[in-house]
């Protein structure tokens, strides 16, 4: 009976692995880990042995090279034979009888040495860092690194989903030559801060004199200088541009956007034809892990929001949500337009019954980061991830003067996202942890966020966004805060809570105002009892007289 070489190396080059935890030397595991070994780096057409075959050839080789291996019975049954050691050098000497010089012995080892002792401490360092020993052992793991690391279809057919799917926005590039604006500054018209034309003259004129400029003009946005006679260009570019509130007044250079109309037109005639694409995507129900089964028919529901004080508001009324967006006025201590919250109001809204497992995007200030993060610890959220908004200007530049900030300018804003149970049906690795967009309104945030949203958590679920206003209200999402315009409710078993809601703080309204009418005195008794206290104080503050002064002066007051 020969001798299984393939066992032999396989004891020699994994010997540690098989002795350690926690395979312990169990001869059940060894034949697993050895039948693995076989299929995988032995060749496909070695055949596998029995558990018995394995056994014997293990008895073998225990037989030919005595000491070699030590195999001990733990327990009655063979099934608890365990691998007690392995002797590596003589195993080395059995398989170089029939492979000579496959293993290197002494001999070979002390020629090496010599060579090494010939060579620098660096030399030596360098060569053991650049030498990289391929074993089974080292090929395994990095097979199984590379299988950790591969990403799961499931990331790759969402992603393949929402390029396939999501509609396309309107892009025009932006002119970057500034020679290009300070030729259409003297070319244009503008009145009440509007541009009303060009003049073509001029603008064929310099077009001669700057070729590309007409071509320029008709594939690109342009932003001209909007000179006033108040401007001062010595003071370069205001910090709000088209955001300034005294723009009549400001003696800083603002700008005017300017895209020819036929420019708007065939860009819009683009997208709605790729729009159009991705609209029959959708209704292709290729892939639709995170979202309904009847998303391709279902229709989105019409935006709903209720107008209330939050801090007030009974939540309970709303139901479960699988994304929830807060935007909290948090007190910067600066002059805004709009009413802010202290610090315990916002700890004390019971936002964690809005959720049994979902996310929760926060907006927070740079002072108030921490006490986001507190405050959805205190919710039941794991703070997983902060998304930054990178505000920019009307000209397309990052923000890095004027604004907000006491030792540094602000340019970004933060987004905290909180993680409530463990949602298997989001859909992960889509969007990166950056917004770029430009600023609008005060405290207004972009737009881009609900789109990341609905490809998180699904176009159909439910949403909540609290601190809400008018520009905030859009289809498929419910919106809740003290700044909306009435109140909108389509899901029937919402709009029954509320009315119950509406109802009872109305009776418990009535009830208050009848107590303390019934705690005031009658008309009567109110006119008598203000009359006893005007003599009493009368009397006190009056001196002693005569009777005949009183009487005096009380008939000359008369009189």
């Amino acid at each position: 009976m020969a001798v299984n070489l393939e066992l032999v190396k396989y004891l020699i080059e994994n010997h540690v692995t098989i002795l350690a935890h926690p395979v312990d030397g169990r001869l059940k595991d060894l034949y697993a880990l050895f039948c693995m070994y076989l299929q995988q780096w032995a060749g496909k057409d070695q055949e596998t042995p029995s558990y018995g075959e394995f056994h014997e050839d293990l008895v073998l080789i225990a037989q030919v090279v005595q000491g070699a291996i030590g195999v001990v019975r733990d327990g009655i049954f063979p099934e608890g034979e365990q691998l007690e050691y392995v002797n590596v050098t003589p195993l080395k000497y059995l398989v170089n009888r029939f492979h000579p010089g496959y293993y290197p012995l002494r001999e070979q080892v002390a020629t090496q040495g010599a060579e090494c002792a010939q060579a620098t401490l660096l030399e030596r360092l360098t060569n053991a860092l650049e030498t990289r020993i391929e074993t089974p052992s080292t090929q395994a793991l990095s097979r199984l690194e590379e299988l950790l690391a591969c990403k799961l279809a499931s990331f790759r057919l969402a992603r393949e989903r929402v390029k396939q799917t999501v509609p396309y926005a309107p892009y025009i590039p932006t002119c970057k030559d500034l020679q290009h604006s300070s030729i259409l500054s003297t070319v244009a018209y503008i009145s009440n801060n509007k541009i009303v034309s060009l003049q073509k003259e001029k603008l064929f004129k310099a077009d001669k004199e700057y070729p590309g400029l007409l071509q320029c003009i008709q594939s690109h946005i342009h932003f001209i200088p909007n000179l006033k006679p108040q401007t001062d260009l010595s003071l370069g570019d205001c910090s709000y541009l088209d955001t300034c509130h005294k723009l009549n007044s400001c003696r800083y250079v603002h700008y005017l956007q300017y895209i020819p109309e036929r420019l708007m037109q065939a860009v819009e005639q683009s997208v709605n034809k790729l729009n159009e694409t991705q609209e029959k995507n959708r209704r292709i129900g290729f892939y639709t892990h995170g979202d309904c089964c009847s998303s391709v028919v279902k229709s989105i529901l019409p935006p709903q929001w209720i107008k209330c004080d939050v801090r007030k508001f009974d939540f309970t009324i709303l139901g479960k949500f699988s994304a929830v967006i807060a935007d909290p006025a948090w007190n910067i201590h600066m002059n805004l337009p709009y009413g802010t919250c202290n610090d315990n109001e916002l700890l004390l809204l019971p936002l964690d019954i809005l959720q049994d497992e979902g996310l929760l995007f926060l907006w927070v200030t740079g002072r108030a980061i921490e006490l986001g993060k507190e405050s959805l610890m205190n919710w039941g959220y794991k703070v997983i991830n902060e998304i930054s908004w990178i505000k920019t200007n009307q000209l397309g530049r990052t923000i890095v003067t004027g604004r907000t900030g006491h030792w540094l300018n602000h340019s970004k804003e933060h987004l905290l996202v909180g993680l409530k149970g463990d949602p298997e049906w989001l859909n992960k690795q889509i969007d990166i942890d950056l917004i770029i967009s430009s600023t609008r309104e005060t405290s207004r945030k972009p737009d881009e966020l609900y789109g990341m949203v609905e490809r998180i958590v699904g176009t159909h679920a439910r949403k909540l966004e609290i601190f809400g206003r008018d520009h905030n209200v859009r289809p498929g999402w419910f919106t809740i805060g003290n700044q909306l315009t009435g109140t909108c409710i389509h899901e029937l078993d919402v709009k029954r809570k509320y009315e119950n809601f509406i109802a009872n703080s109305r009776r418990q309204n009535d009830a208050r105002s009848f107590d303390y009418r019934e705690d005031m005195p009658s008309k009567g008794q109110y006119n008598k009892q203000i009359y006893l206290q005007q003599q009493q104080h009368h009397s006190k503050q009056m001196p002693a007289m005569k009777a005949s002064q009183y009487v005096t002066t009380t008939y000359r007051s008369n009189i």
